[in-house]
Protein backbone atom coordinates (compact mmCIF):
# COMPACT_ATOMS: atom_id res chain seq x y z
CA UNK A 1 0.00 0.00 0.00
CA UNK A 2 0.74 3.53 -0.80
CA UNK A 3 0.55 6.77 0.56
CA UNK A 4 1.41 10.37 0.08
CA UNK A 5 0.46 13.17 2.70
CA UNK A 6 0.29 17.07 1.39
CA UNK A 7 -0.42 20.26 3.75
CA UNK A 8 -1.22 23.66 3.37
CA UNK A 9 -1.84 26.44 5.52
CA UNK A 10 -5.18 28.29 4.96
CA UNK A 11 -6.11 32.14 5.93
CA UNK A 12 -9.77 31.09 7.78
CA UNK A 13 -11.23 29.84 10.65
CA UNK A 14 -10.65 25.78 10.80
CA UNK A 15 -14.96 25.39 10.80
CA UNK A 16 -15.31 27.73 7.26
CA UNK A 17 -12.13 26.11 6.12
CA UNK A 18 -13.60 22.56 7.07
CA UNK A 19 -16.94 22.88 5.41
CA UNK A 20 -15.56 23.93 2.40
CA UNK A 21 -13.18 21.08 1.57
CA UNK A 22 -15.22 18.37 3.10
CA UNK A 23 -18.35 19.11 1.34
CA UNK A 24 -19.21 17.03 -1.57
CA UNK A 25 -20.98 20.24 -3.03
CA UNK A 26 -17.92 21.84 -3.38
CA UNK A 27 -16.03 18.85 -4.90
CA UNK A 28 -16.14 19.79 -8.37
CA UNK A 29 -14.99 23.34 -8.00
CA UNK A 30 -12.05 21.94 -5.88
CA UNK A 31 -11.41 19.58 -8.69
CA UNK A 32 -11.69 21.73 -11.94
CA UNK A 33 -9.44 21.75 -14.53
CA UNK A 34 -8.22 18.48 -13.48
CA UNK A 35 -11.09 16.25 -12.73
CA UNK A 36 -14.76 16.62 -14.32
CA UNK A 37 -16.70 15.49 -11.19
CA UNK A 38 -20.82 15.36 -10.56
CA UNK A 39 -22.30 14.64 -7.89
CA UNK A 40 -24.81 11.98 -8.50
CA UNK A 41 -26.99 11.88 -4.95
CA UNK A 42 -27.20 15.18 -3.98
CA UNK A 43 -28.63 16.21 -0.32
CA UNK A 44 -26.96 13.16 1.20
CA UNK A 45 -25.72 14.96 4.51
CA UNK A 46 -22.26 14.69 5.67
CA UNK A 47 -22.30 11.85 8.40
CA UNK A 48 -20.38 8.72 9.64
CA UNK A 49 -21.69 6.18 7.17
CA UNK A 50 -23.29 8.34 4.58
CA UNK A 51 -22.43 6.77 0.94
CA UNK A 52 -21.82 9.58 -2.05
CA UNK A 53 -21.76 8.98 -5.62
CA UNK A 54 -20.03 10.70 -7.92
CA UNK A 55 -19.34 10.94 -12.22
CA UNK A 56 -15.94 11.52 -12.42
CA UNK A 57 -14.65 12.01 -15.87
CA UNK A 58 -10.50 12.47 -16.57
CA UNK A 59 -8.56 11.99 -20.05
CA UNK A 60 -11.85 11.40 -21.61
CA UNK A 61 -12.85 8.61 -19.15
CA UNK A 62 -15.70 8.71 -17.46
CA UNK A 63 -15.89 6.47 -13.97
CA UNK A 64 -18.51 6.61 -10.94
CA UNK A 65 -17.08 6.84 -8.19
CA UNK A 66 -18.71 5.77 -4.48
CA UNK A 67 -17.11 7.24 -1.68
CA UNK A 68 -18.22 6.28 2.09
CA UNK A 69 -17.09 8.55 4.99
CA UNK A 70 -15.87 6.23 7.94
CA UNK A 71 -15.00 8.78 10.63
CA UNK A 72 -15.55 12.31 11.32
CA UNK A 73 -14.92 14.63 14.20
CA UNK A 74 -16.82 18.09 12.84
CA UNK A 75 -14.01 20.92 12.39
CA UNK A 76 -11.32 18.92 13.28
CA UNK A 77 -11.01 15.62 10.71
CA UNK A 78 -12.77 13.96 8.24
CA UNK A 79 -11.67 9.96 6.79
CA UNK A 80 -13.38 8.38 3.81
CA UNK A 81 -12.30 5.37 1.57
CA UNK A 82 -13.48 4.77 -1.92
CA UNK A 83 -15.98 1.71 -1.78
CA UNK A 84 -16.37 1.30 -5.82
CA UNK A 85 -14.39 3.05 -8.81
CA UNK A 86 -10.74 3.24 -9.65
CA UNK A 87 -8.45 2.11 -6.94
CA UNK A 88 -8.66 -1.36 -5.20
CA UNK A 89 -8.21 1.04 -2.35
CA UNK A 90 -8.51 4.59 -1.54
CA UNK A 91 -8.65 6.04 1.80
CA UNK A 92 -8.32 9.96 2.38
CA UNK A 93 -8.04 11.63 5.78
CA UNK A 94 -8.25 15.15 6.21
CA UNK A 95 -7.11 16.91 9.52
CA UNK A 96 -7.70 20.69 10.37
CA UNK A 97 -5.71 22.22 12.91
CA UNK A 98 -5.70 25.83 14.41
CA UNK A 99 -2.56 27.64 13.23
CA UNK A 100 -2.00 31.42 14.41
CA UNK A 101 -5.28 33.71 14.26
CA UNK A 102 -8.10 32.75 11.82
CA UNK A 103 -5.62 30.78 10.22
CA UNK A 104 -5.76 26.78 9.33
CA UNK A 105 -3.72 24.00 8.94
CA UNK A 106 -5.10 21.31 6.25
CA UNK A 107 -3.36 18.20 5.75
CA UNK A 108 -4.31 15.44 3.97
CA UNK A 109 -3.34 11.72 4.01
CA UNK A 110 -4.21 9.42 1.25
CA UNK A 111 -3.59 5.35 1.67
CA UNK A 112 -4.14 4.10 -1.66
CA UNK A 113 -3.58 0.97 -3.74
CA UNK A 114 -3.30 0.44 -7.25
CA UNK A 115 -4.87 -2.62 -8.98
CA UNK A 116 -3.17 -4.78 -11.99
CA UNK A 117 -0.07 -5.85 -9.65
CA UNK A 118 2.96 -5.19 -10.39
CA UNK A 119 2.23 -3.11 -13.62
CA UNK A 120 -0.10 -1.63 -11.32
CA UNK A 121 2.74 -0.65 -8.79
CA UNK A 122 4.91 0.39 -11.77
CA UNK A 123 2.45 2.93 -13.02
CA UNK A 124 2.28 4.25 -9.56
CA UNK A 125 5.68 4.88 -9.21
CA UNK A 126 6.01 6.40 -12.59
CA UNK A 127 3.46 9.39 -12.72
CA UNK A 128 0.44 7.87 -10.53
CA UNK A 129 1.96 9.05 -6.99
CA UNK A 130 3.25 12.06 -8.51
CA UNK A 131 -0.55 12.83 -9.77
CA UNK A 132 -1.87 12.52 -6.43
CA UNK A 133 0.18 14.55 -4.77
CA UNK A 134 -0.77 17.47 -7.83
CA UNK A 135 -4.10 16.74 -7.67
CA UNK A 136 -4.27 17.12 -3.63
CA UNK A 137 -2.14 20.56 -3.63
CA UNK A 138 -4.41 21.69 -6.23
CA UNK A 139 -7.13 20.86 -4.37
CA UNK A 140 -5.77 22.97 -1.47
CA UNK A 141 -4.58 26.13 -3.24
CA UNK A 142 -8.15 26.53 -4.60
CA UNK A 143 -9.17 26.41 -0.93
CA UNK A 144 -6.34 29.62 0.15
CA UNK A 145 -6.83 31.33 -3.35
CA UNK A 146 -10.81 31.19 -2.58
CA UNK A 147 -10.27 32.29 1.12
CA UNK A 148 -7.86 34.43 0.44
CA UNK A 149 -10.26 36.35 -2.19
CA UNK A 150 -12.97 36.25 0.89
CA UNK A 151 -10.56 37.95 2.96
CA UNK A 152 -9.30 40.69 0.92
CA UNK A 153 -13.02 41.60 0.29
CA UNK A 154 -14.36 41.34 3.89
CA UNK A 155 -11.51 43.64 4.65
CA UNK A 156 -11.70 46.08 1.39
CA UNK A 157 -15.75 46.15 2.67
CA UNK A 158 -14.68 47.01 6.34
CA UNK A 159 -11.97 49.34 5.41
CA UNK A 160 -15.16 51.09 3.44
CA UNK A 161 -17.25 51.23 6.12
CA UNK A 162 -14.90 52.15 8.44
CA UNK A 163 -14.12 55.01 6.07
CA UNK A 164 -17.35 56.18 5.27
CA UNK A 165 -18.49 55.66 9.07
CA UNK A 166 -16.01 58.76 10.36
CA UNK A 167 -17.04 61.27 7.14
Amino acid sequence: MAHVQCAKIICGSKFKVYDYLTSPANLAEQLAGHIDVKWQNPGVELAPESEFLFLMTRFGIEQPIRFVVDRMVHGNSLTYRQVSGVYARFVHTMKFEEHGQNETLVTDFLEYEIPFGLIGRLADDFFIRSDLIKLLEARLEVARLKFDKENLTSTTGAAKNNGSAAV
